[in-house]
């Protein structure tokens, strides 16, 4: 039979006895943060964030009382093209000495269907706060098994998200020259893993792979010296 995934699988997870906010970790290893944008009416640019954080706190019987802040450091920005993305952190698009990170912070939560919602939220890029609507879907909710080493048998939530952002919303308003290749709207592409590390016995969370990489100084993960 075919497993569903449901929002309500999802507030069923390690439910508390009343509602209440709940902390997830987030997977860094499982986890994109991408971007693109239009180059002149051909292919695409596409690119991503390579450092970030966040904090997920679910209310598991109440998914419109949780709270969600990501922090981007925005020298990240990769597009696989070094020139390009030098450009991109000076003070023309990303101005990286001034405004070195980039946050969103949820607001209104609402749930369409039992696996797709809508997210309201605020985008501080630049030092202004925008603004942004973020269309997301529970795509998994399940434990990893048990013969993948040093996860534990640990549970998993896994979202898509995608949104659009107009730059010049926040000042950023360089257009090189008439006709540039530079796009002025942002699609965000967005993929997430959240998990339980406060289910996980204490004998084993010092070698929990998704619930230490990038979260404790020192830590390697697999294949990593």
């Amino acid at each position: 039979m075919k497993h569903v995934v449901t929002t309500a699988a999802l507030l069923a997870l390690a439910a508390p006895a009343s509602a209440e906010q709940r902390e997830w970790t987030l997977d860094l290893g499982h986890t994109q943060i991408g971007w693109e944008v239009d180059h002149m009416d051909l292919a695409r640019t596409v690119g991503r964030f390579d450092s970030f954080g966040g904090t997920f706190l679910i209310d598991e019987d109440n998914p419109a009382n949780s709270q969600i802040t990501v922090t981007v450091d925005a020298a990240s920005v990769n597009s696989n093209h070094p020139g390009r993305d030098n450009h991109v952190r000076t003070a023309d698009y990303l101005n990286i000495p001034s405004f070195p990170t980039a946050t969103f912070t949820s607001g209104e939560i609402t749930m369409a269907s039992e696996t797709h919602g809508t997210m309201e939220g605020t985008f501080t890029l630049l030092g202004v706060a925008a603004p942004i609507t973020l269309d997301f879907a529970l795509t998994a909710n399940r434990q990893y098994p048990d013969f993948i080493p040093n996860y534990d048998e640990i549970r998993v939530a896994s979202f898509e998200a995608s949104g659009t952002i107009d730059r010049t919303a926040f000042g950023m308003d360089f257009i090189a020259f008439p006709g540039s290749p530079t796009g002025i709207e942002i699609d965000l592409d967005i993929h997430v893993d959240l998990v339980d590390c406060g289910s996980i016995p204490t004998r084993s969370s010092v070698t929990n792979v998704p619930c230490n990489w990038g979260h404790t100084d020192g830590f390697t993960g697999p294949g990593e010296s």
